[in-house]
């Protein structure tokens, strides 16, 4: 297969995942797939399930926790999808758009309703599969159609209602469907008054997050009746460091690297929060952050 894929130059072979991941951190993938347009990214996925290879679909890989022996498989980024286009109050937007830059457009279209998600770290793509949300607005407020490649590479559109919406999941949860772009609708609104939102969304968020080091953002979903950082800082865990990996002196939901932390590490941290927050509040965390990869 590799002298097969050799003639694609967006493929690479035993590519560490640390050079993607938003922790820096991760083993080596097989093969490392950026394809830069829906044509190349099928002709990949063609390929890769004639050889039964084991795909893995990201956008950003500011979500994802990749183990440090890596990933046996092929690894298909879609960082490079990356087209956007205004019409009137819609935005669409290819599954690699960064949520900033899904952003910045509306705010040049004169256009509100991506205020509170321009500082989610992820892509288009990414976000709608989980319903990503911020400070209030969930990606579900925004959105209003999705195209998805299928099982057997067919082009399939999804209506807004079909996304099945939940807490951090979405028709596309646990699937192997590939999101192309994503439609969303905004409302005219004052472009001053817009910048002034994005600022003072990204002022809170500096001023309550680590962003100076890497990180997956919250590791922890929101348990019913509770939030992820406040038990973990009632339960004295601010701090607690594993080599370089430690619980955020600044944000307790969130785990840090330092310098020099492998997965190993932070899982090891993952794995003694649950341990304290269930023995401390009887309160099971549950993952946000996908752990993928070879124990």
């Amino acid at each position: 297969m590799k002298t097969i894929l050799d003639k694609y130059d967006f493929v690479k072979f035993n590519e560490p995942m640390s050079n993607y991941t938003s922790y820096k951190t991760g083993g080596p993938a097989d093969i490392v797939a950026l394809p830069e347009n829906a044509e190349s990214l099928k002709a990949i996925l063609t390929i890769l399930r004639e050889y039964n290879m084991p795909v893995y679909l990201f956008g950003n890989c500011t979500n994802i926790l990749v183990r440090d022996k890596g990933i046996r498989g092929a690894v298909i980024l879609t960082g490079r999808l990356n087209d956007i286009e205004v019409e009137g109050n819609f935005i669409t937007a290819s599954a690699g758009v960064s949520m900033a830059k899904l952003a910045a457009a509306a705010y040049e279209a004169s256009l509100t309703g991506a205020e509170a998600v321009s500082g989610i770290p992820g892509s288009v793509g990414g976000a709608v599969s989980m319903n990503a949300g911020s400070y209030g607005t969930s990606i579900e407020d925004i959105l209003v159609s999705s195209q998805y490649l299928d099982e057997n590479l067919n082009i399939c559109t999804l209506q807004k209602e079909q996304h099945q919406f939940g807490y951090r999941t979405s028709f596309f949860t646990d699937k192997n469907y590939v999101i192309l772009n994503s439609t969303f609708a905004f409302t005219h609104g004052d472009k001053s008054s817009i910048k002034r939102d994005m600022l003072e969304y990204a002022r809170k968020r500096k001023s309550s997050q680590p962003l100076e080091y890497p990180s997956c953002g919250s590791v922890f979903k929101r348990p019913a009746g509770h939030f992820a950082g406040k038990l973990i800082q009632d339960a004295g865990l601010k701090g607690y460091t594993v080599n370089g990996a430690q619980v955020s002196e600044k944000h307790a939901g969130f785990i840090i690297n330092k310098g020099g932390a492998t997965s190993k590490d932070i899982l090891t941290i993952i794995d003694y929060i649950k341990s304290v927050v269930y023995n401390k509040y009887k309160v099971n965390l549950e993952l946000e952050v996908k752990i993928i990869g070879e124990e």
